[in-house]
């Protein structure tokens, strides 16, 4: 999976966004980059029973808003999945609690903020990856052609 291209786009929009904003302040930016990050992931998760379309939509969100904050930290690399972890990822049955892996997320990703984890960082991206291959179908192709 080829995570380089969304960096580079992600990263391109976030300095424009930072800079409109007058954000120069790092902890600033982290903040805000996880609160949003939070909030994509609560609306993707709370509108999982509109069509797929809407479903990848707010998937796509959420993705940018992932990369977004990996890179703010400064940890835009280890977002990339090799082949290895991509056959892992694409060999993972769906699980059946979407509100499960919902809260994992969001307490692996509390946990990467208030500790500068980037362990609990990479498992949340992980974790979301397979969310959207194994129960939301979507195929990593379309992943990378979200913009």
């Amino acid at each position: 999976m080829d995570v380089e291209g969304m960096l580079a786009t992600v990263q391109h929009t976030q300095l424009i966004r930072f800079k409109n904003a007058g954000i120069v302040d790092r902890q600033k930016m982290i903040s805000c980059e996880y609160a949003e990050l939070l909030q994509k992931i609560g609306q993707l998760f709370s509108q999982l029973e509109q069509n797929e379309i809407e479903n990848f939509t707010n998937y796509q969100a959420a993705l940018k808003s992932f990369l977004s904050a990996a890179l703010i930290c400064k940890w835009g690399y280890q977002l990339l999945i090799d082949e290895s972890v991509e056959q892992r990822l694409l060999k993972q049955n769906a699980k059946s609690s979407t509100d499960q892996i919902y809260l994992t997320m969001v307490e692996l990703l509390s946990k990467s903020y208030q500790q500068k984890s980037q362990t609990a960082f990479v498992h949340a991206w992980h974790i979301f990856i397979k969310f959207g291959i194994a129960n939301l179908k979507i195929d990593l192709k379309n992943i990378l052609k979200s913009e």
